[in-house]
């Protein structure tokens, strides 16, 4: 059985405020009943508390005449005492999907959706996660700054190749020196971005270096792949 009254709450009462029986409202509407009981008879001498003495001009066209019609009351106005809220749960992160994925919006600055590239995970993506026990296992999945090494391409942007004497532009594309000198001859823009180039372009020691070390991982990988064949 769930914890709670069974209608949802429907029902359920505000209790922090003063009681109704006992607030301002309860006294006046009291004090009117019994004015009316006590209306063209004698005074017969009964104390009946500080609200009701016998009053004999019936006050009309005043707060105190009209407080138990309409809005007006007297004293502080009553809470509601039974409460019930309608929520909706919105999953949906208001998030530009256009800035996200590419860094660019035609809407600009009006964009009525938030422009931020940060990726998170929902709520019911982490408590799923720590159900399964897999919350934090995977190193991997962890959203971290990449350093230039790892943004430095293993294929020609031209010739879909590995690199043949890269070389690098100012704007820090790589290709092969044949490919943009190729592709000079027919635009002095760079081929991925389009900008002006000025017939620069650098030899790309970096990407050397990191071409030279991959492929010495490789030839490690072959040789030990090769070793354990041999293995009985």
């Amino acid at each position: 059985k769930p914890v709670g009254p069974e209608d949802m709450g429907a029902t359920a009462v505000y209790e922090l405020d003063t009681e109704k029986e006992k607030d301002a409202q309860a006294i006046f509407e009291r004090s009117q009943k019994i004015q009316e009981e006590l209306r063209g008879k004698e005074d017969d001498k009964i104390y009946r508390g500080i609200n009701n003495y016998q009053k004999y001009v019936k006050p009309k066209d005043t707060s105190m005449g009209n407080a138990s019609s309409g809005m007006v009351r007297k004293g502080p106005i009553r809470a509601p005492e039974h409460l019930r809220a309608t929520v909706r749960w919105d999953y949906q992160p208001d998030i530009c999907k256009d800035y996200k994925e590419t860094g660019f919006c035609g809407f600009g600055d009006s964009c009525k959706f938030l422009h931020d590239r940060s990726d998170y995970k929902h709520g019911w993506q982490i408590e799923r996660e720590l159900d399964e026990g897999r919350y934090g296992v995977n190193d991997e999945e962890n959203y971290e700054v990449s350093s230039d090494e790892e943004d430095m391409p293993f294929k020609c942007f031209i010739c879909r190749s590995s690199f043949k004497n890269p070389v690098v532009t100012k704007c820090r594309h790589y290709f092969c020196e044949s490919c943009a000198l190729q592709h000079y001859r027919k635009s002095q823009r760079c081929y991925v971005c389009d900008k002006q180039t000025n017939g620069v372009f650098n030899p790309a020691k970096e990407l050397m270096a990191k071409l030279e070390k991959h492929k010495g991982e490789e030839e490690e990988e072959q040789q030990q792949h090769s070793d354990h064949g041999e293995d009985p």
